[in-house]
């Protein structure tokens, strides 16, 4: 019977997909299409930023944002441009008839969500398309799903010199199809106000989706441990600071496992808080690998690290690739909850400022700092597609 249905979805999947890609190319082929995305219900990251250049710098080229009909956040893109019904028929015929797709995830702007059509579309958009990768934070780590075999990706940009050294070295792409650019919502992270808010944003763990008791692993354990201290939380209170603890997008299901013992502390959800606005505004920021801290580091603002799985999260999560925490990293790495603690009562002793010895490290990682990311990611599409830069 499995096999059976196999067959079934094939069929289904060739007899959707096949006469899709046909009426794309005569429908759309020819037209100059850009394709511009995050994750479908998304317009909050790289793709977001980069359509809102376009829409502002370049008018002349066609170019549309794909994304869920309702989504909270389709008004961002709406005011902006012209919107793309994500898995709509025009989707369909417009993803295999564009001259471009330019995306912050890999295959996320591909029109359905069956895995089995994804990979036959995926096949035959690769026959006639260019697929451009945004990304959505720094890689500093080996991971493998990136390499150039399982991306087919043509033109992948960076944020940082260190990252794009790695990824022409590691990642088995051509020096030609990995630049760095820097991130286009790097733009947006020079206009900023901050305020008396710490951050604490961890990231998320493979082995936790499927985890059999997941209230009490290690992971929610120990995170809990930090934002429950009460020494921690009046700490902040005394020097007229707030905290925000914001679940990675793929631990926001297990938000109610996160306990807040103060309204001093508030668990964020990522229907109602933007991750680039709680970046900008925040003093400081907590967390453990999450790529974030990039961002965060790129402001000129200080960060704590927690690495209370430091080893399996190497071993089952992303193997550790040029980065080094201790050697390169842009602040204090704590292992338990009572050190990085107090790490954070001397943050706030001191003023919670950027000591000279960060600084100089994040000078070194991100020699392009200015207002021109989008631009230098424009010129590369082009010089890829090999069109004259307007």
């Amino acid at each position: 019977m499995t096999r059976i249905k196999r067959l079934v979805d094939f069929f289904l999947a060739v007899l959707l997909t096949v006469p899709s890609y046909l009426l794309g190319k005569l429908c759309y082929g020819g037209k100059h299409i850009w394709l511009v995305g995050e994750r479908p219900g998304q317009a909050q990251d790289n793709g977001y930023h980069f359509f809102k250049y376009m829409c502002q710098n370049h008018p002349e080229q066609r170019v549309y944002y794909v994304i869920k009909k309702d989504s909270p956040q389709r008004p961002r893109v709406e005011a902006l441009g012209s919107v793309l019904d994500y898995g709509s028929p025009k989707h369909w015929l417009m993803y295999f008839g564009c001259e471009a797709v330019v995306s912050a995830h890999i295959l996320s702007l591909l029109p359905c969500d069956n895995w089995r059509y994804r990979r036959l579309a995926a096949k035959l958009k690769q026959k006639i398309k260019k697929t451009v990768f945004l990304h959505h934070g720094v890689t500093s780590a080996d991971i493998k799903s990136l390499y150039k075999e399982k991306t087919q990706v043509d033109l992948f940009t960076c944020g940082a010199k260190p990252e794009c050294d790695y990824v022409q070295k590691q990642f088995h792409y051509q020096n030609n199809e990995v630049v760095y650019t820097g991130f286009a919502r790097y733009d947006a992270l020079h206009d900023f106000t901050v305020k008396k808010q710490i951050l604490i944003m961890p990231t998320w763990r493979t082995w936790l989706l499927k985890e059999n008791d997941l209230p009490n692993s290690e992971y929610i354990t120990e995170w809990n441990r930090v934002i429950s201290d009460r020494s921690l939380i009046q700490a902040a209170a005394d020097k007229g600071y707030h905290i925000v603890f914001y679940p990675h997008n793929q631990m926001q299901f297990a938000r109610d496992l996160f306990r807040s013992v103060d309204d001093n502390l508030v668990i964020a959800d990522e229907e109602h808080y933007d991750v680039q606005t709680l970046l900008k505004e925040s003093a400081l920021l907590i967390t453990d690998f999450s790529s974030v801290f990039f961002d965060f580091a790129y402001m000129r603002k200080p960060v704590l690290f927690f690495h209370f799985d430091k080893e399996r999260h190497a071993a089952e999560h992303y193997q550790k690739g040029y980065f080094d925490y201790e050697r390169d990293g842009f602040g204090k790495v704590a292992y338990t909850a009572p050190e990085l603690i107090e790490n954070v009562k001397e943050m706030l002793q001191t003023q919670v400022v950027l000591s000279e010895e960060y600084s100089r490290r994040i000078d070194r990682f991100f020699p392009l700092y200015d207002e021109h990311n989008c631009e230098r990611i424009y010129e590369a599409i082009c010089k890829m597609l090999q069109k004259t830069v307007e």
